[in-house]
């Protein structure tokens, strides 16, 4: 008895700092001024540069879903056991922050400009953070300096934390008449270009040398402090849109992350118009995200223990079997976007019919890694038939054909360390296109289609099983391997955000597809942008818009034609992959990884638990395994594996107690395989 309580014991002062409360403030800016948001987006990126403490709620929130501050906030207070301390009020944030705050730096509020209609933005006030960002100071009028008792000065001296370039002395109120950018007789237009000049040659320098940001600044921005350029063109696609003084700008700023970066990608971060420029940034080693959202700070920030990352779709591909069936795939577009990446695909993942049929969502690998609490949360709410895919490449908007060789040789094992991590083997990629088809913008050639040999030998040194194209130049739903990795493309064929306005239609237009060609037949039906289950109500609404709820019933009619429907499989990205390469014999079908020295069990995620938890194992051969379950007494309660596993690595089981029929408490699982066993303990609460 007394052993049995000892064990039990050991087992909760093991899991006790998993029940650890995490307090944070969380700053309430509903309704509040272009100023206040400002502010405390710059307090934000302060304060959460060692640690998350701020979390801000609807001061930046993605355009795609208005419920997404909201719905991460009951995550984190619910996976992440954090207790909000809630305030309102600019004057209460930088009172509670104080401590942290140096003073501030000032500017005009009156001093504003749009790239375009319908965008405005505080010039002054944006400039006002990137020079407070690095020296910790927030940006306010002079009026409000005085008003939150926070000190300002004329100027300061900002020494480079990070190459160790020389220091400079930087003007602290953005509103002097003696700043060039303030001189009168400029339109609104020449003062804001003269000061992003001035700051190109003089605040760049002291800036995060590996990352940049374009548009509207955020916490994100200062918490790396990244030099922020706030230009875009007037149209999406058009580069001439782009006004040459402002093309400029981010030239002299793009080839100097070059000269600093070598052979290294670096990042930018933001958002651009027109979309083929992110072509054009490529061409000096860089890959872009988009951003354009609050909070990144605090999601980067949150602490995550170290796990690994082992999709529930994940499929051994030299264990599938191909039928004579349809197989399809529907991918989730826009996942490589922050908008929504973290708005839940702008609130499809939040949906209860999610699971219910195989779907493929795109994820972008470097925010993942930036924010490893996120990716955990997508990792363990994610079901057999949730499908995840790299969207453009594992390193974000990114297109290896263009990069420097150099760059392009460097980006390698970055690339594939990120879907190894991340448990991937298949990719969408796809260039921001541009709208005549190919151009020439300063000397750069931008197109919609790759340089498939230096694509594809890419794809396959990184270890893509399957690269998903939309390309004019390739042949439409075919595999195909003279360029080294797999590519299987679908441009121009309805499949590429497909109209799906008419369900019925949408169907029809599928099976006609798949009709053309006898089984066993591969399509990939749909890259469609996911939206809430409250279509009504969502906002930009379009035509190639879908809900899971309309997936399942663009599916079952599907299912009920008569003539191939009962042949119709949906699959996700990864099955899909494993069928085509199997079906036409593609050599490796399978990525193996380092095989493990010995038999290994990694601690159930998450644990303490409720309902399920994921146990994972490596194994240094194949062959007959044994993983039990059993409760404190010794008494076996549950059987999760007996039999031949192949191949060697890594493996992932789910555990659901609650359908074995299992009460809460404290339980061991035992792993028995090539003659070891290793045991460790789990706690189920109920």
């Amino acid at each position: 008895m007394n052993r049995l309580l000892l064990s039990v014991m050991l087992a909760l002062w093991t899991a006790a700092p998993l029940f650890a409360q995490y307090h944070a403030v969380l700053y309430n800016g509903t309704g509040s001024s272009a100023q206040d948001r400002l502010t405390a987006m710059a307090v934000a990126g302060i304060v959460n540069r060692d640690s998350a403490r701020l979390y801000l709620l609807n001061v930046y929130e993605p355009w795609s879903y208005s419920q997404t501050d909201e719905t991460w906030r009951d995550i984190y207070r619910s996976r992440g056991k954090v207790v909000f301390d809630s305030i309102a009020g600019i004057g209460n944030l930088i009172e509670r922050f104080r401590p942290f705050i140096a003073g501030a730096v000032t500017y005009d509020p009156a001093a504003t400009y749009g790239n375009f209609p319908g965008q405005n933005f505080l010039w002054q006030g944006e400039y006002a953070a990137l020079i407070g960002g690095l020296t910790s100071r927030v940006p306010l009028t002079a009026a409000a300096a005085v008003t939150h008792n926070l000190a300002s000065a004329d100027s300061l001296f900002v020494t480079d934390p990070f190459d160790g370039d020389s220091a400079r002395w930087l003007p602290a109120r953005m509103e002097s008449p003696s700043h060039p950018w303030n001189t009168a007789g400029l339109s609104a237009e020449q003062r804001y270009l003269t000061m992003l000049n001035w700051g190109a040659e003089c605040v760049l320098p002291l800036c995060n040398p590996s990352k940049m940001y374009i548009r509207e600044i955020t916490d994100f921005t200062l918490r790396h402090r990244m030099f922020q350029v706030n230009l875009t063109g007037n149209d999406d696609l058009k580069l001439d849109s782009m006004p040459a003084p402002k093309a400029d700008i981010l030239e002299k700023c793009l080839s100097f992350l070059r000269q600093r970066n070598g052979a290294s990608v670096f990042h930018l971060y933001g958002w651009i118009r027109p979309e083929p420029m992110t072509q054009w940034f490529a061409w000096f080693g860089a890959s872009f995200h988009e951003t354009l959202l609050g909070n990144l700070s605090w999601h980067s920030s949150f602490p995550a223990a170290p796990r690994s990352f082992v999709p529930a779709s994940a499929v051994d591909p030299d264990t599938v079997t191909v039928g004579e069936k349809y197989y399809i795939v529907f991918i989730g577009s826009e996942g490589d976007a922050s908008n929504w990446q973290f708005s839940f695909h702008s609130g499809a993942w939040l949906s209860p019919k999610r699971g219910a049929v195989p779907f493929t969502w795109g994820w972008n690998l470097h925010l993942f890694e930036e924010c490893p609490f996120v990716a955990g949360y997508y990792y363990d709410t994610a079901t057999p038939n949730d499908g995840f895919i790299s969207v453009t490449s594992p390193l974000g908007y990114a297109y290896p054909d263009l990069w420097p060789i150099d760059v392009r040789s460097g980006a390698v094992a970055p690339s594939r360390s990120l879907l190894e991590r991340y448990g991937l083997r298949t990719v969408y990629g796809y260039k921001h296109y541009e709208g005549k088809g190919t151009a020439t913008y300063r000397g750069k050639a931008i197109s919609n289609s790759f340089d498939f040999l230096k694509y594809g030998q890419f794809q396959q040194a990184v270890g893509a099983g399957t690269t998903f194209l939309y390309d004019p130049q390739l042949a439409l739903q075919t595999p195909l391997t003279m360029f080294g990795g797999l590519l299987f493309n679908h441009c121009d064929d309805g499949s590429f955000y497909g109209n799906v306005a008419n369900i019925s239609t949408a169907a029809s237009r599928i099976l006609a597809e798949l009709k053309k060609k006898p089984a066993p037949r591969f399509l990939l039906a749909g890259y469609q942008r996911m939206r809430q289950d409250d279509f009504g109500v969502r906002p930009d609404p379009s035509s190639s818009d879908l809900s899971m709820t309309r997936l399942e019933q663009v599916l079952s009619l599907m299912r009920n034609d008569t003539a191939i429907g009962s042949r119709i499989q949906a699959v996700t990205a990864e099955h899909f992959s494993a069928l085509l390469r199997r079906h036409h014999g593609i050599a490796g079908t399978g990525r193996k990884g380092p095989v493990p020295a010995s038999l290994s069990l990694s601690q159930n995620h998450p644990n303490p638990f409720n309902p399920a938890t994921v146990i994972r194992f490596s194994l240094p051969a194949g062959g007959p395994v044994v993983l039990d379950v059993y409760d404190l007494l010794g008494r076996r309660a549950a059987s999760l594996a007996e039999g031949d596993w192949f191949p060697s690595g890594e493996h992932a089981l789910r555990f659901e107690p609650e359908r074995r029929g299992l009460s809460g408490g404290v339980y061991l699982y035992r792993l028995t395989a090539g003659g070891e066993s290793v045991t460790r303990r789990m706690l189920y609460l109920r």
